[in-house]
């Protein structure tokens, strides 16, 4: 077993012998997972927290039924905290499977000089913009859209979201938004994933954190004119022609709770480059 899911498993014995088998919700904070992570030698303590699909879950976390969710800093305090709570598929979305009919084949198209030079996320939001890809998703190939087009930054803030009927007793969180487009009203944000085997699914705060960061400004700020919110996760899968890429469009229908989440439309766009057969 991985240094990190020891170091995870390490967390869960420490709630449930400190809160006993039956609690609600059990809460524990970044001192306390730097203190097992140095235990199991672990060297990237932050990424303890960091659970991106169901499959990045623990043992003991699947063993108890247990996800993860971010909590915050308090007002006085330094140490950030989190909890885990059950069932583990409240963090979880499952994607959903692409007809035929949303497959789409590009071809002959001039590959950019950076394409395949390296396979960050920031290098995914980079080809599915300059291909062209987000006009045809978002904006149906409408070449008169013209987004604004905000890079990737951190920020934190106190959400005060809920998990489905579970009040969460939040802090100030920070998080990470990839890329945001803002459009005629609408904003958009971005998450972007490599494919990974078996990637079926993902943490639902990746866009919620966003999505309600945006909401929460629209109404603090109603004169930047953000009517609408919809976050879109890319994946790309780089073929030997070229890559596939898969978009996941997404919005949450009551912005307070993280469960909320409501597909909205997918599509898959295979870049084949000039010269190359799929």
């Amino acid at each position: 077993m991985s240094k990190k899911s020891n170091t995870q498993d390490a967390i869960v014995e420490l709630c449930l012998e400190r809160d006993g088998p039956n609690a609600s919700m059990y809460i524990f904070t970044n001192d306390e997972v730097a203190e097992k992570a140095d235990f199991f030698d672990f060297k990237n303590k932050h990424d303890v927290t960091h659970i991106d699909t169901r499959q990045g879950l623990s043992p003991l976390m699947k063993k108890h039924d247990l996800c993860l969710f971010h909590l915050g800093s308090l007002k006085g305090e330094e140490s950030a905290r989190h909890c885990l709570l059950s069932p583990s598929d409240l963090a979880f979305h499952d994607f959903e499977n692409i007809d035929e009919k949303d497959k789409e084949d590009l071809d002959d198209l001039k590959p950019g000089p950076l394409d395949e030079t390296n396979s960050s996320e920031s290098n995914i939001l980079s080809l599915v913009y300059n291909h062209g890809i987000l006009d045809r998703f978002l904006y149906g190939g409408d070449r008169r859209a013209s987004p604004q087009i905000y890079m990737s930054h951190r920020s934190r803030k106190n959400t005060k979201h809920r998990v489905g009927d579970i009040s969460l007793p939040t802090g100030k969180i920070q998080f990470e938004v990839d890329m945001t487009f803002a459009y005629d009203g609408k904003v958009t944000i971005f998450e972007g994933k490599n494919w990974k085997r078996n990637r079926d699914n993902f943490a639902i705060y990746q866009l919620y954190m966003p999505y309600r960061h945006y909401e929460i400004m629209s109404r603090e700020r109603p004169e930047i004119g953000i009517e609408n919110i919809d976050c879109c996760y890319l994946i790309r899968r780089q073929m030997s022609w070229g890559s596939e890429i898969f978009a996941y469009l997404y919005t949450f229908d009551d912005p307070e709770d993280l469960t909320s989440i409501r597909f909205i439309k997918n599509a898959q766009f295979n870049l084949i480059y000039r010269g190359r057969k799929k």
